[in-house]
């Protein structure tokens, strides 16, 4: 497999300081807000996965949860997400950590959160697999996982991925891409990849790695974001899975 750099594009100081703004400024959507409360008990433990400079799991301890550690694979989004956490001094544990090797013991948390597109910013289906069966192994059986997607049939993109087939059929594509769906988008902090799926092929990955999948929603079906939530994200699929409990059928 072809070595996808994604971690320097989350260490990069002008990337930091973007999600350190909306972690300070923004906090969780509307649509967040709304899905959490109808999965989770705020006495729940929560692991946040991707947590970035601490934007969802600072939102849920201002919400009233109150345990909840925030994980993260770049150790500046860390420590931003502690100094947050610092001056508001809210109790939320941070620590540096991969989702596809989770330090933890089998069935530690009540339920977890994978925010923004993070599942998709992991590269190669194989590893995304290997994310969802660590995620599901550190849930507690009956334990809710939900995480966002982008959607290639919906939004703004349906001609590129018209062309973008083509261009894969003629062998044509992007030679740093690893499989259809994946895609580069340039950025002032550089080049940030994602990859970008069908529904079907979300599902396909839950039921792989043992998930019942619960919903899947659009978010402009759930509410309406305001502006400048809108103009931080785009349009994406809210999943919520549940780790079967022991003896029911995946």
């Amino acid at each position: 497999m072809k070595d996808v750099d994604v971690l320097s594009y989350y260490r990069n100081p002008e990337t930091v300081d973007h999600y350190a703004r909306a972690a300070a400024k923004l906090g969780l959507w509307r649509s967040e807000e709304l899905v959490f409360a109808s999965v989770f008990d705020q006495d729940d433990g929560l692991l946040e996965i991707g947590t970035g400079a601490g934007r969802i799991a600072i939102g849920l301890a201002e919400l009233g949860y109150s345990r909840i550690l925030g994980v993260d694979i770049s150790r500046e989004m860390i420590k931003r997400a502690q100094r947050l956490r610092q001056i508001l001094e809210y109790a939320v544990a941070f620590q540096v950590m991969d989702a596809r090797s989770l330090k933890f013991d089998d069935h530690a948390f009540d339920g977890a959160i994978f925010g923004f597109n993070g599942l998709m910013q992991i590269p190669g289906r194989d590893e995304r697999l290997k994310a969802l069966r660590e995620i599901r192994r550190v849930v507690r059986p009956g334990g809710y996982f939900v995480f966002t997607t982008h959607d290639r049939r919906v939004g703004p993109y349906k001609r590129f991925w018209k062309e973008e087939a083509r261009r894969w059929d003629e062998g044509k594509q992007d030679k740093a891409l690893l499989e259809f769906g994946d895609k580069y988008e340039e950025t002032e902090s550089g080049r940030l990849y994602v990859h970008i799926p069908l529904p079907d092929e979300v599902r396909a990955a839950l039921k792989e790695t043992g998930w019942k999948c619960e919903s899947d929603t659009l978010r402009s079906e759930i509410t309406d974001e305001p502006p400048e939530i809108r103009a931080f994200s785009d349009e994406c699929r809210f999943w919520v899975a549940r780790n079967p409990e022991t003896g029911e059928g995946a």
